[in-house]
């Protein structure tokens, strides 16, 4: 179903999407989306219009030969070949632009992992804690994401990504709760030294539909009322949520405005195996391609 004629030495040339690369990353990636089968070009002008919000395509024919799993963060793990990074590069031209953030990585797209020291942090490397309920890039000043895509390299039976529709958590608060999480009431953590935040709404109201900027773990209200919505709104989110499991070489594409996402905690076993995902950003907004951007304050 993904693709139709997928050429696999074709897939194998694809080249390192960071460094001098990234040109021809970007050229070779036109190519792959080529190959992309009707029905999955399908799917993606549904999430492009927000007909569904999320969307897991499994059983991705990529067969290369990848490394361990790092015990310790590498920015840019070397691999002999990039299929992982061209199916994510072929999905992406029918989403929008490929960017990251300057803060996250200096690459266009970032590794996931358990790191050792790190289990139980608020980043993205831990393991034994909950990876808290938020949407990428809630507090940058200059954009968020309009998907996320995370490429599952190696999976682990225990962590298991957690999905909220926005739509179906606005429905399941009061209006009241509501209201108050449309108004500019909460303090966004956009950098932590020195801390600084930008003072804005969780909920915003997009003609007849919602979109989200929400961080869990570094948005707080400004005064009781705004906080105890904002508790409301994460004893919600744990009920409502829906566990979508990942599975190797699947890509799980998730409407970062419409949907707030987190993950189950886990055991890191540190012997190479651990769970691996690739993440990229893409934004519907112009930019030049293959952008990293940085803080502006």
């Amino acid at each position: 179903m993904f693709n139709t004629n997928f050429e696999r030495e074709q897939l194998a040339e694809t080249p390192s999407p960071r460094g001098e690369k990234l040109g021809d990353y970007l050229s070779h990636i036109r190519l792959l989306n080529q190959a992309l089968s009707s029905e999955t070009k399908s799917i993606l002008q549904d999430l492009k219009e927000r007909r569904i919000k999320h969307y897991q395509f499994r059983d991705i024919p990529v067969a290369e030969d990848v490394p361990p799993t790092p015990t310790e963060y590498i920015a840019g793990i070397p691999k002999a070949t990039y299929q992982s990074e061209g199916i994510i590069g072929a999905v992406s031209l029918e989403l929008g632009t490929l960017f990251n953030y300057r803060e996250t990585s200096d690459s266009l797209m970032y590794d996931v992992y358990p790191v050792k020291a790190h289990e139980n942090s608020r980043s993205f490397v831990n393991s034994r804690r909950m990876l808290s309920f938020h949407t990428d890039g809630s507090a940058h000043p200059l954009m968020s994401p309009t998907f996320v895509l995370l490429y599952c390299v190696r999976d682990d039976p225990e962590a298991a990504n957690l999905f909220v529709d926005v739509d179906t958590l606005v429905s399941s608060l009061s209006p009241e709760v509501v209201d108050l999480l449309t108004q500019p009431l909460f303090n966004h953590l956009v950098r932590q030294f020195p801390q600084h935040y930008l003072l804005k709404p969780i909920l915003y109201r997009v003609g007849e539909n919602f979109s989200v900027k929400y961080d869990e773990d570094t948005t707080l209200g400004i005064n009781p009322k705004a906080e105890s919505a904002r508790n409301l709104l994460n004893e919600t989110l744990r009920k409502l949520a829906i566990e979508i499991e990942n599975y190797p070489n699947s890509l799980l594409i998730l409407n970062n405005s419409a949907c707030i996402h987190a993950r189950t905690s886990f055991t890191p076993r540190y012997d190479g195996r651990d769970r691996w995902i690739k993440c990229a950003f893409v934004t519907n907004q112009e930019i030049t391609a293959g952008s990293i951007i940085g803080l502006q304050l």
